[in-house]
């Protein structure tokens, strides 16, 4: 059994931030542009790099998991990862900025021992997840968006339908988007689906029969689709987090659905 995988959101942001540092680029702007592909104020650009923040924020959270050594070794670097993210007091223009001078060598070392840390901790879990196929998934959150378009109003209110169908549209980006942001980001949006899903489930209270039927076995396949990435860890419990509600309601309304 493999010990660790280098598929945990701390390794994807030391990833990037190597990237932007060898991109041979004069400044930060550039070679952010280079690294995640996108048009310097655009839409795509400012997405992609909140999906670098969210990499941050994951691997603040995941230090919890370490034993407390560890964990406070780690933590003491946080600050000078945030910087290296964010550079909120140069000019990204500023060609005498260089990204390969601004980017301590040492803080992105810390950061990939951290990396390698959280996975040995976590493997196999959403934060560590072995396996990065997506195929299912895609084709489940597609059945997924078609199905609640086809509901009527009477059924789902259209905000609600409206903020499913955004979230499960956010994790096909992120899955056609795995090479930059990695697995565990893609599994995390997955938990969160899962959870959003589960609660409205559980609320709604027009649904036709055969929808409610469809409804269920949807949410199975879209869990069985999930799973892979996780091998045997509870996805179901990241999910209620997830969506915000207790854990004993949501798991015997899952029960109910086997």
């Amino acid at each position: 059994m493999e010990l660790s995988v280098e598929n945990t959101a701390a390794h994807h942001l030391h990833t990037l931030l190597t990237s932007v540092r060898d991109s041979g680029k004069l400044n930060l702007r550039e070679a952010w542009c280079k690294i995640l592909d996108a048009e310097w104020g655009s839409l795509e650009f400012a997405k992609r790099h909140s999906e670098v923040v969210t990499l941050l924020q994951m691997t603040i959270s995941q230090l919890n998991s370490l034993p407390e050594r560890a964990r406070s070794r780690c933590e003491r670097h946080v600050g000078s990862w945030w910087i290296l993210v964010m550079q909120p007091i140069l000019n990204w223009s500023d060609t005498n900025r260089n990204p390969s001078v601004l980017f301590d060598t040492d803080q992105l070392d810390h950061l990939e021992s951290t990396a390698d840390l959280i996975s040995r901790n976590l493997v196999g879990s959403s934060a560590a997840p072995r396996n990065s196929k997506f195929e299912d998934i895609v084709t489940q959150c597609q059945d997924w968006i078609e199905f609640l378009a086809s509901m009527g109003s009477e059924e789902i209110e259209e905000p609600l339908r409206n903020q499913l169908i955004s979230q499960i549209r956010h994790l096909i980006w992120l899955i056609e988007n795995a090479n930059l942001f990695g697995g565990a980001r893609v599994a995390e949006e997955a938990s969160t689906v899962i959870g959003s899903l589960a609660q409205t489930g559980a609320s709604l209270v027009n649904v036709r029969p055969d929808n409610a039927s469809r409804w269920k076995t949807a949410m199975l396949a879209l869990v069985t689709a999930c799973v892979v990435l996780n091998q045997a860890t509870p996805i179901i419990q990241d999910s209620i987090t997830a969506g915000e509600t207790i854990v004993k309601e949501i798991a015997s309304v899952v029960e109910e659905w086997k």
